[in-house]
């Protein structure tokens, strides 16, 4: 197994996934693999995504956005038949180690056995709930809905009021300051 950097041919393996793994308001509308290379190109470099692969088997990818102080992870799916084998493991301290161990996460409140193993699974890895302020994912279209999330960190990530993350929410929400 290998870690790449997203590439086109990936495309179609990350969308499958991608629109498979997160409820609709919880992710943006890539329309095609061409709408998902131009989004990546208009965001100039702070959106970032990695793969996981054996050879050409697609196994897993990791979305993030870096941030001044930390490194943000959007979107993070291993595909349902590889899951249990470490793969999300090993892509996390990937990371950590190529990219930043200071890390910001949305979770879903813990409300169902899948939601409790995630948070389960990230704390395993050293990330901690963060309940200094009370937080609402934005929807990423005027169509979706917001949701009601826990923020996670892993590292020195500062937090300390909706304005530690304001950076974040104007890039990858358009919420403005």
């Amino acid at each position: 197994m290998e870690f790449v950097n997203l590439k086109m041919e990936d495309y179609p393996s990350f969308l499958k996934l991608y629109n498979e793994a997160f409820p609709e308001n919880e992710r943006r509308v890539y329309k095609d693999e061409e709408h998902l290379a131009n989004f990546i190109k208009m965001k100039g470099g702070k959106f970032h995504a990695f793969a996981a692969k054996d050879g050409d088997l697609f196994l897993a990818f990791l979305s993030y956005w870096t941030f001044e102080g930390y490194t943000y992870i959007e979107h993070f799916a291993v595909e349902p038949e590889h899951r249990g084998k470490r793969i999300g493991s090993l892509m996390l301290h990937h990371l950590f180690k190529e990219v930043s161990p200071d890390v910001l996460i949305e979770v879903e409140h813990p409300d169902s056995p899948e939601s409790v193993r995630r948070i389960n699974f990230y704390e395993k890895h050293g990330f901690k709930i963060r309940r200094e302020f009370n937080y609402v994912q934005p929807p990423y279209s005027p169509a979706q809905a917001p949701v009601p999330m826990l923020l996670m960190t892993h590292g020195d990530v500062d937090l300390h009021n909706i304005d530690s993350i304001k950076d974040m929410l104007a890039e990858v929400y358009n919420i403005e300051n």
